[in-house]
């Protein structure tokens, strides 16, 4: 097949899939509801709210699975997370996943970390705190944090998404479990679970409802042979749609950047599915570190119909290997006609007319690596868009100088509905002149109106809209907080505080948003005062015909509730707990609240012994292992909200994995007798649908302390499981509690206590302190485990001593005949920085504030989300106190996202300094 390098990167598909970034009912894969993805997938999978849950629908999920936790590539996006909570290495993260609906974004992170101390600590494991204003949760080896407008309670749905309680992504959508388990041993997955939500012109038609797309490798790492393993789950929108292979074929193509050497293509027993795996080549290889050390600008000017760029700074380029393209070609005009080197103050000015999508790349044939040092957009800031709700319409009126060919032009339309992009030609005869309005109309309320270049996109680039405008209502939040109701505006367009009206059970509130402002602006908020938990809050939108609802609550009551489960009692104390502050937690009617285990009410309720609960009260019941227990508080409007949960039981199972024999021996620890009908056992190995076992329940009538099961043919990188299976009406919940690897995959991390290093053991399991040694810079260390302990359980420490800036520790695990490394860790410079952003030039200056001088070929600038690899540090050999240097922060990713955050890293691996740009 022929190399297909004017495709690459050409949509929003591509660009979701390749970048890394992210910028309904339950229903069950099989007829018993069980679920066969990976434990370590499942686990982190679960972490995310389904869509019901949410009430919200996923326009991309991206699942990194990060081997090498030195890989800047595979932690990008996800690492910035972790960092942000000092009690959390990123190096301890093993999975992540990004989720982004319309209205909410959510990170969640699995690994080795301990659940961090800061933060409020719950008795139901998790501690919830937040990150620079947003909520996250964490547990042992769990993270989850949310960006939305309803982010506490995003926060406590993934709580219980995570305990079985909400439907998580795993279930909702349906098709998250199918293109998972086929993807599942991918590093790197996208999956958009309806395409209707994102443009993809990649696709072009209705055929798709959904797709999933594996990477073998992080987007940004090189294969050692130059090909990929790639594979792609299509999920046809219909099932009277017929895909064929030659239909599957022009897709792959699309959206693989390489060139395609191999496909199969194989389908689900009903068509409903196709599962495509694809070999490929590797595209040139964006390498800014190869391309000449130069500050080059595009800039456009469509009422001139010209782009003009412009070697501002740095080191001379052969012209020979700039490349200007346009439009998906390269241009008539060559920056080599003119040159022989391109050199500072040069200039080259290109004719486009008025509406052009333009780059210039450095490209390297040999090496097959390239650069793109500037592109631009001709005509983007040429439209005006405006939204009249009386009729319904948006118009986008041309208001260049220059007569634009409207051919060069699509109107874009889709909506919540939609199963695909809508586009069409302009509905304009001759050319495009000022003052020219194209209208779309019976334009409704969620509706997405772009304006697009009908050309190719120019290789290895994404393509921006001349015009993107969503239809929707003003964007409002309601939160409890302290006993009061805020309400919070997120739109970004100042509004009158008469557009909107507040009620309390459908009558006006006392507090409106007129009594404290005029107008509201961005982020603004507003005390609604104190309304009783239980009542039906809700805000209008004025401006339509009809008042329309953007935002409503019932108020939920302000408890903390703790769930302890006494092993040695066989008793779980359910406390209502007194706060630290100064804010005390609601009487709540008992007979309003109930508590359930594994999801029925249990034989004691809060109303056996109280008539209201308040703080300081509480209750003990006697529980048999192992189960799900919560308190349950039942407000009107059929509205639940969980208080208080604990899983009984969880922390009763150990393994220990025999390599000789490969095999696997799980068992019971716990002090009480526990039900082991419940309870099946998962082992993921080579097969990526292995059935779960119910080998407790066919051993065992109860399972007692130094109960076992033995689980054969393990392999070094095989996961066993532990699953609490929970059945309902209409569904059956199988939800991990216990995971084993054979392979100690984050046995150790490495912290620094008194000026000396000290390594700090990690696993759930016990295991021999000689299944291990250590090498410092590739030899022995003086230090091994085995000089401190005998066996390593979970916190067990050692000292390793003092070490040089960038020496390199790397742990081993020495059971298989050829080691295994588990942990690396390099010892960075201790260095202060300062980071300042000049919003309005676009650039970020970071200067070496004190400490350890370092070798400036070690240092790295990172800018999220618009730098896929670090920007070396500029004019010095070493950098010492005082020295600085200057990058752009519109950084080398096409994206519409402003810079959020930016990262100074030591030898690619290690982040020694950071900053939040934005919130």
């Amino acid at each position: 097949m022929r190399r297909r390098e004017m495709i690459v990167g050409s949509g929003t598909v591509a660009a979701i899939a390749l970048s890394g970034y992210a910028g309904a009912a339950t229903a069950d894969a099989d007829d018993d509801g069980r679920t066969s993805l990976p434990s370590d997938l499942e686990s982190v999978l679960e972490l995310v709210p389904g869509e019901s849950a949410l009430d919200a629908n996923y326009q991309h999920v991206v699942y990194v699975d990060i081997d090498d936790p030195d890989d800047e590539s595979a932690l990008l996006g996800f690492h910035g997370v972790a960092d942000e909570i000092d009690d959390i290495d990123s190096e301890s993260v093993s999975e992540g996943i990004f989720a982004m609906s319309d209205d909410a974004t959510v990170v969640a992170l699995t690994g080795s970390f301990d659940r961090p101390d800061r933060g409020d600590e719950r008795s139901d494991g998790w501690t919830v705190g937040e990150i620079d204003d947003d909520p996250f949760a964490a547990a042992d080896g769990k993270l989850v944090a949310a960006d939305s407008d309803d982010e506490a309670d995003v926060i406590e749905t993934a709580i219980a998404a995570a305990s079985g309680d909400e439907p998580s992504i795993v279930t909702d959508p349906e098709a998250t479990e199918t293109t998972f388990e086929y993807l599942g041993s991918q590093s790197h997955v996208t999956f958009l679970p309806d395409i209707s939500g994102t443009p993809s012109p990649e696709l072009g038609d209705d055929v798709i409802d959904s797709v999933g797309i594996g990477r073998e490798l992080p987007p940004t790492e090189r294969a050692d042979d130059g090909t990929l393993e790639n594979g792609y789950v299509f999920h046809l929108a219909d099932a009277d749609i017929t895909a064929d292979d030659e239909w599957v074929l022009e897709r792959i193509e699309r959206l693989e950047q390489g060139n395609v050497l191999e496909t199969t293509i194989d389908r689900a027993d009903d068509g409903s599915v196709v599962y495509v795996d694809v070999v490929a080549e590797q595209p040139p290889e964006r390498d800014r570190d190869a391309a000449p050390d130069a500050r080059i600008r595009a800039r456009s000017n469509a009422d001139e119909g010209t782009v003009t760029v412009e070697h501002t700074d740095g080191e001379s380029i052969d012209a020979d290997m700039l490349e200007v393209w346009k439009n998906g070609d390269l241009a008539d005009d060559q920056l080599a006609d003119e040159y022989a080197t391109f050199t500072e103050g040069d200039t080259f000015e290109l004719e486009t007319g008025p509406l052009a999508d333009v780059g210039l790349r450095w490209f390297d044939e040999e090496a097959d690596v390239y650069y793109y040092y500037d592109t631009t957009v001709v005509g983007s800031e040429s439209f005006e868009t405006t939204h009249d709700i009386d009729t319904d319409t948006v118009e986008i009126t041309y208001v260049g100088d220059l007569n634009a060919d409207p051919d060069l032009v699509e109107l874009g339309r889709r909506n919540d509905d939609a199963v695909g992009t809508e586009r069409s030609s302009l509905d304009i005869s001759g050319s495009l002149s000022a003052g020219d309005t194209i209208t779309a109309e019976d334009v409704t309320l969620g509706d997405r109106i772009t304006l697009e270049l009908a050309v190719p996109a120019n290789p290895n680039r994404g393509q921006r809209s001349l015009v993107y405008f969503r239809v929707r209502p003003p964007r409002m939040h309601l939160s409890d907080r302290d006993g009061s109701v805020v309400a919070r505006y997120f739109g970004d367009v100042e509004r009158d505080a008469d557009e909107f009206r507040v009620l309390v059970e459908d009558e006006p509130a006392d507090v409106q948003f007129t009594d404290v402002t005029d107008t509201l602006s961005e982020n603004e908020e507003i005390d609604l005062g104190e309304i009783e938990f239980g009542t039906h809050v809700a805000v209008e939108w004025l401006e339509p015909d009809e008042p329309e609802v953007i935002e409503e609550r019932v108020v939920r009551p302000n408890a903390r509730v703790g769930l302890v489960y006494d092993d040695a009692e066989g008793t779980v104390t359910v406390d209502y707990e007194e706060r630290d502050d100064d804010v005390e937690g609601d009487a709540i009617d008992a007979d309003d609240l109930e508590l359930r285990v594994t999801g029925e009410p249990a034989a004691t309720q809060p109303a056996d012994e109280y008539d209201t609960f308040e703080p300081g009260d509480g209750f003990t019941i006697d529980i048999k292992p192992v189960a799900e227990v919560e308190l349950v508080w039942e407000g009107p409007e059929d509205t639940e909200h969980t208080i208080g949960r604990t899983t009984v039981g969880r922390e009763s199972f150990d393994a220990e994995y025999d390599p000789d024999a490969e095999v696997v021996e799980v068992v019971y620890t716990g002090q009480q007798p526990a039900d082991p009908s419940n309870l099946t056992i998962n082992h993921r190995g080579n097969d990526p649908t292995s059935d779960d076992e119910a080998l407790f329940d066919q051993e065992y009538d109860a399972l007692t302390d130094g109960d076992s099961v033995v689980i054969e043919d393990v392999g070094y990188e095989d996961r066993i499981s532990v699953r609490l299976v929970q059945e309902g009406e209409n569904y059956v919940s199988r939800r991990s509690i216990f995971h084993f690897r054979a392979e100690p995959r984050w046995a150790f991390r490495v912290t620094e206590q008194d000026d000396e290093l000290v390594a700090v053991y990690g696993e759930e399991v016990t295991r021999d302190a000689d299944n291990f040694r250590l090498l410092v810079d590739d030899e022995l260390a003086a230090v091994q485990p085995a000089d401190h302990h005998d066996t390593l359980t979970r916190d067990d420490e050692f000292e390793l001593g003092e070490f040089e800036v960038g020496t390199e520790l790397t742990f081993e695990w020495v059971v298989p005949d050829e080691p295994r490394e588990v942990r690396e860790h390099v010892v960075v410079p201790d260095a202060e920085f300062d980071i300042d952003y000049e919003e309005d030039d676009g650039e970020i200056t970071i200067e070496h504030a004190g400490g350890d001088p370092i070798d400036a070929d070690d240092l790295g600038l990172i800018v999220e989300p618009t730098m896929r690899e670090p920007v070396g540090w500029d004019d010095q050999d070493t950098v010492t106190e005082g020295d600085a240097t200057t990058v752009t922060a519109d950084g080398e990713i096409e994206t519409d996202r402003d810079p959020v955050a930016v990262r100074l890293v030591f030898q690619e691996t290690d982040t020694i300094a950071s900053e939040r740009l934005k919130d």
